[in-house]
């Protein structure tokens, strides 16, 4: 008997799959510019709140998060100024070399943002995370707010406990980094949202 599995071939959602349709299945209209959702004070205020409670280290610069607080409205105003008239810049991030488990020699390279900057990509997951999310497949765990490492499993004992026996690791080597160098990314963000505005 063949049996296949629920993770892609027999989708849980059936809604459309490419992320044009979903967000104007009409073809009428694209979605316009966020940025300057983005940087509506409210948000950047909402996204400074967030970045602090999740803590976490400074960057590049050298500056925490009590440093950047005790600055927080200069700061937060000059983010919205930046990004409202295009000349935001993000810092190079500070890298951190931490070991792969069970693999001597080699590394796994963690990015660490400076909090501006991590301010502001929060303040663009604020805008963009409504968007993208109800798109994503019930079965992708990676990366997405509220699903962890547990919930992948629980869908994998699921998967075998209705009799669903095929379990595939995979990982593409540097998949962003190889796919932006395609235009189809480029073409795909100008087909929803018009043609990308330079920031940097």
């Amino acid at each position: 008997m063949t049996r296949t599995s629920s993770l892609s071939e027999r989708p849980e959602r059936h809604g459309p799959r490419r992320l044009a349709d979903w967000l104007n299945p009409t073809g009428e209209r694209k979605v316009h510019s966020l940025v300057d959702k983005i940087y509506q004070r409210k948000n950047l205020r909402v996204a400074w709140e967030r970045v602090k409670r999740n803590r976490g280290a400074g960057g590049i610069d050298g500056e925490d998060l009590q440093a950047f607080e005790a600055e927080l409205d200069a700061n937060l105003e000059r983010l919205h100024g930046e990004l409202r008239e295009g000349t935001y810049a993000p810092l190079p991030v500070l890298q951190h070399r931490i070991p792969k488990a069970g693999k001597p020699g080699q590394h796994r390279v963690l990015g660490i943002p400076t909090i501006y900057d991590r301010v502001c990509q929060q303040a663009m997951l604020n805008r963009l995370e409504p968007i993208f999310e109800p798109v994503f497949d019930e079965a992708n765990f990676g990366y997405r707010s509220g699903r962890s490492t547990k919930d992948a499993l629980k869908k994998i004992w699921r998967e075998l406990e209705q009799g669903n026996e095929w379990v595939v690791d995979a990982d593409l080597k540097d998949f962003l980094r190889n796919s932006l160098r395609d235009r189809c990314w480029f073409q795909a963000v100008a087909e929803l949202f018009g043609p990308p505005r330079k920031v940097a």
